[in-house]
């Protein structure tokens, strides 16, 4: 946490906190590992910063993506910043830039 502080200064610490969990949960799954080894922090330090920036998560530059438009009585409903780092995630080309340095620390599934 000390190291995405260090990149994320201004970031707010709850924001940080979630996208730690993520990049965590997401290494663990993708490795096959019950924890990070410490070998790959720094990759994960460098996750968490590439995910807050490509969800635009500080206070000033903060988009909500549209989520859903209804047209009849006109409904607009916008996705949190939790549900745009998820997705982000979840998509699966969140992991791209990263694949050769956790691949050297994958596991197969028994």
């Amino acid at each position: 946490m000390t190291r995405v502080k260090s990149l994320l200064q201004t970031a707010p610490e709850p924001v940080l906190d979630f996208a730690c969990d993520l990049v965590i949960e997401e290494i663990c799954n993708y490795c096959n590992l019950p924890e990070v080894p410490d070998q790959l922090l720094n990759t994960a330090a460098l996750m968490v910063r590439g995910l807050y920036n490509s969800t635009q998560l500080s206070a000033e530059q903060m988009q909500p993506a549209v989520k859903g438009v209804s047209r009849g009585d006109t409904s607009y409903s916008f996705a949190s910043v939790a549900e745009q780092m998820a997705q982000l995630v979840s998509s699966g080309d969140f992991l791209t830039d990263y694949r050769v340095q956790l691949n050297a620390f994958r596991k197969m599934r028994r």
